[in-house]
């Protein structure tokens, strides 16, 4: 959480990318939540194991998924749903990117992402 701080803020990334209050909020959320009831098992554990999350999430990012949908199953109690107030696109975009960003955190795919960061990064210098 604290790495995410610091990109919004001292490393500019906030300013950089044009992100509204939401995004930051996305941002911060999804890096507070991205390892919530983390059992200490690997996906492929899981998967290999067959467990119960590995059925539910069949076999693609297992405990990301996890994650994420133990996020929304907090939000979804009424003293702690505080997106009652977001409108209907505001959820919707609150609930995609968080989605997004923490279904990111699979290693499995950090590097096809990194390349992809990378890619992006050498564009935006060429511009």
């Amino acid at each position: 959480m604290q790495m995410s701080f610091f990109f919004l803020t001292t490393a500019g990334l906030s300013k950089k990318l044009e992100l509204n209050k939401l995004d930051e909020f996305i941002m911060m959320m999804a890096a507070l939540c991205h390892d919530l009831g983390h059992d200490g098992f690997t996906n492929g554990y899981h998967v290999n194991a067959f467990t119960k999350r590995s059925i539910l999430s069949n076999d693609i990012s297992v405990q990301e998924t996890y994650h994420v949908s133990k996020m929304f199953e907090i939000l979804s109690q009424p003293n702690c749903n505080f997106t009652e107030n977001f409108t209907k696109e505001e959820f919707k975009v609150f609930r995609m990117r968080t989605i997004g960003l923490i279904l990111a955190t699979d290693m499995a795919k950090h590097m096809d992402d990194m390349s992809q960061l990378k890619a992006l990064l050498e564009t935006e210098e060429i511009s």
